[in-house]
């Protein structure tokens, strides 16, 4: 099958590569060609040249409107985290210019996605996703929603939680250290609870000297947009309150640190 990748930051990047392994012709574009250096991917000079399923992996809502009139292949799926009301103004535009469109926002880092170990939140044209069923489940696995919103909010429902979930673990990790216990004797109580798995997964690498695969300035972004989604439909007093945390990092200068070092940054002002 062709697949075409639009915007090649790292999860595109990542979709590319697995894409390729799989055997399927691939095609890549992005604003800055320098970023399709070394794909397994055949450079496009404009995402009009796009062909079969275009993942469209572009950071945010503005960047995805920006493209809407040069959008093309046989189904575009709409692959990263966006704003129910951005997603939908996109499907009206992509529709009006008679293209069939689906949500398929990832859950997982580019590794998961390397692996085949992502999760596809698909939701949006039957028929457009049944064309691609196939493709999806050799790529990772797959939840498919039906109703194109569920989609895209369920993305923003799943990422709220991680980084909310994050953000409360540093602060509880650095109110342990305030008292004198180091963060290795913390998580070895959380290892015998129900927090185990999360311990395992954070708390070394908030420490690390590792750059991380995602921004506090995109996290900040992903709750910004969960907050509007849950306006008028939801409760959205934590949330805000994990927005308001991340907009102040953001300010103190702190908008390109690995998003989970959220909890920890706030000491370091």
């Amino acid at each position: 099958m062709e697949v075409t990748v639009v915007g090649t930051g790292r999860m595109g990047t990542a979709f590319a590569k697995r894409a390729a392994q799989l055997g399927h012709r691939v095609y890549a574009w992005n604003r800055t060609r320098e970023k399709l250096s070394g794909l397994p991917a055949t450079p496009l000079s404009s995402p009009s040249e796009a062909r079969g399923l275009t993942a469209v992996f572009v950071a945010d809502d503005d960047a995805l409107l920006s493209l809407i009139g040069e959008l093309n292949g046989d189904v575009i799926a709409l692959m990263g985290t966006y704003s129910i009301q951005g997603a939908n103004a996109a499907r009206r535009a992509l529709a009006a210019r008679g293209l069939p469109v689906i949500a398929a926002p990832v859950v997982g880092g580019p590794g998961n996605v390397e692996r085949g170990d992502a999760i596809y939140l698909i939701g949006g044209d039957e028929a457009a996703y049944r064309k691609y069923a196939g493709l999806f489940a050799e790529i990772g696995k797959t939840l498919y929603l039906g109703d194109f919103e569920k989609a895209v909010a369920l993305k923003l429902a799943y990422n709220s939680l991680l980084i909310g979930t994050v953000s409360v673990l540093g602060e509880a990790v650095s109110l342990a250290s305030a008292y004198g216990i180091a963060p290795n004797v913390f998580k070895e109580l959380l290892q015998q609870t129900v927090f185990k798995e999360i311990a395992n997964v954070y708390i070394d690498r908030m420490f690390s000297g590792e750059p991380g695969t995602f921004s506090l300035k995109h996290a900040g972004k992903d709750v910004r947009y969960a907050t509007a989604a849950a306006t008028g439909r939801s409760g959205s007093l934590v949330l805000s309150a994990v927005r308001s945390l991340y907009e102040l990092l953001e300010l103190w200068g702190f908008g390109d640190a690995y998003y989970i070092r959220a909890g920890i940054l706030e000491n370091k002002r």
